[in-house]
């Protein structure tokens, strides 16, 4: 096995093990000729961790707190828009969720937008997943973290409870 082999081998284990990619607006072609590929970006510490319990040791909606059940955290307006990110392991953070009263701040990655609270078809509810991808949909909502919810660890989940226009 030649050097470029052996570098070509571990930089393909190594994007294995990563998980996930993030597609840029500007790709790089690869050194093989082959398609183009962008940069792995990591997540932000802050998705990785659960929300923080209040100090009565109950959950914010005031339930007490059992290992395996989701954490939620009160309701907020925020502009959703898709990442970009492609996984190879769920729960995948598909989404980012910015606050719309704190527009400084860094997106919340999301790993699934739930729509079911909504009034509307299945048709409607796939069309605006689809609006997420171009300009993005704005919505009141509540962030709920679900532990373990799959080989890439917790899942971060905006429950959607009406459009904002």
């Amino acid at each position: 096995m030649t050097l470029r082999q052996s570098l070509l081998a571990t930089t393909v284990a190594l994007g294995l093990l990563a998980g996930c990619s993030r597609n840029a607006t500007q790709n790089q072609p690869a050194e093989s000729g082959g398609t183009p590929s962008a940069p792995a970006q990591p997540m932000p510490d802050e998705a990785i961790k659960p929300a923080e319990e209040p100090p009565s040791g109950g959950t914010a909606a005031g339930a007490p707190a059992v290992p395996g059940t989701p954490t939620e955290r009160g309701p907020a307006v925020f502009f959703v828009k898709h990442s970009g990110v492609r996984c190879m392991a769920a729960p995948c953070p598909t989404y980012n969720a910015s606050r719309a009263d704190r527009p400084n701040e860094d997106p919340l990655p999301v790993t699934d937008v739930d729509l079911s609270a909504l009034p509307m078809s299945e048709e409607k509810r796939a069309g605006l997943l689809e609006a997420t991808m171009h300009a993005g949909i704005k919505v009141e909502a509540t962030v709920e973290t679900v532990p373990n919810a799959g080989p890439a660890g917790a899942a971060t989940v905006l429950r959607v409870s009406k459009l904002v226009q």
